[in-house]
Parts: structure tokens; C-alpha cells; sequence
């Protein structure tokens, strides 16, 4: 299944935290074009804007660089967040074709400490159904995803993984120039 197209499923606001991914899902599904229809400029933004509003992008970017977020520099971090909150914007809008015909079955939240929840989910892309778990906490915006878990596998994990192959050959300036220009997606994960 295509990560960017569970990403678009991945959204977050209101009371609870499987209620906020219900009623994102709903907001999403509502301004997709009629089938068939390519979005126009203004409705992939708009389609942008709503997904990643619904994810913590900077929570994820900080844990996958792990002890590297401390070490980089303030400029540095702005740039790596805007630089990833861009490729995941146009990933994001890449695969909505699917989206229309998945369905996704909410299963019972697991609460963690800290104030996190999990929602485990069954979603199916044309027949084909993928276990995904997203994992959110609640700040003053409301319900907000800090990883996404496919099939057992991480989000964060992987471009932790990523991230820190490409600080040790490159070092952290490498790694803003690659998510610059669009050229670090880990495996299995969103964009």
C-alpha cells in the first residue's frame, strides 16, 4: 500500500482522537474532486492544507533525527521542517484517486503515557487491507499524528534510520539539501 495515501487517511482535530480521525476523513473526502476530475490548484491546496494541519510534521522531524535535532543549529531546524512539511505536502496529494474507494475501520484507542493515544486502524485500498496504527497527542490545536505505523513499521523509525545514514556520510546540512530537493523517503513511510 502506498504510504503517502495512508498519510492522507493519517488526520487529526476535535474531541477524541478516533473522532478527529473520522471527522478528518470526512473533511478530506468532501473536497475531493467528482471521480475522474483531476483537483485544481486550488483544491490540492486546500486538500494540502487540511492534511497537514492534522500532523505534527516538526514532532516527527525531531524524533527521527534523534540526538541530531539537538546539535543542529535553530536555522538549521526551521529549514529542516519547512523543507520536509513541503515534500509531504506534495506527496500527500499525490494519490487521491484511491482515496475515495478506502475504507477504514476504527478499533478501540490505547491510551499511553504522556497523554498520547494510539488508534489502531484496518484500512483497505482496493481490497487490500493494511493494519495502521496512528499515534497522536492532543496540544493546543487539537489532535495532532506524531507517527503513523504500517504493517508494524514505524514511521519515525524509518526516517530515523534515513536521517541518520545520510548525517553521518553528509552531516546535517547534507541531510537539509536532500529534503530540499525532495531526496530522502524511507522505505515504507510517508513522503
Amino acid at each position: 500500500m502506498q504510504a503517502a495515501l495512508i498519510l492522507v487517511l493519517a488526520l487529526a482535530a476535535g474531541d477524541g482522537a478516533t473522532e478527529s480521525l473520522r471527522t478528518r476523513d470526512a473533511e478530506i473526502r468532501a473536497a475531493l474532486p467528482p471521480e475522474g476530475e483531476q483537483p485544481t490548484p486550488a483544491v490540492k491546496r486546500r486538500l494540502e492544507a487540511i492534511i497537514t494541519r492534522t500532523i505534527d510534521l516538526k514532532a516527527m522531524v525531531e524524533a527521527a533525527m534523534d540526538r541530531h535535532w539537538k546539535a543542529a543549529t535553530e536555522a538549521q531546524r526551521k529549514r529542516i521542517v519547512a523543507a520536509f512539511e513541503n515534500r509531504f505536502r506534495k506527496a500527500s496529494t499525490n494519490e487521491l484517486d484511491g482515496y475515495r474507494s478506502t475504507s477504514v475501520e476504527y478499533r478501540k484507542e490505547v491510551e499511553l503515557p504522556g497523554g498520547v493515544i494510539q488508534v489502531p486502524t484496518r484500512v483497505v485500498v482496493k481490497g487490500e487491507p493494511t493494519d495502521v496504527t496512528y499515534t497522536l497527542r492532543r496540544g493546543r490545536d487539537g489532535w495532532r499524528i506524531i507517527d503513523i505505523v504500517i504493517d508494524g513499521v514505524s514511521t519515525v523509525a524509518n526516517y530515523r534510520s534515513s536521517f541518520a545514514r545520510i548525517i553521518a556520510k553528509e552531516g546535517v546540512e547534507g541531510l537539509i539539501r536532500r529534503l530540499e530537493k525532495g531526496g530522502t523517503t524511507a522505505k515504507n513511510s510517508p513522503p
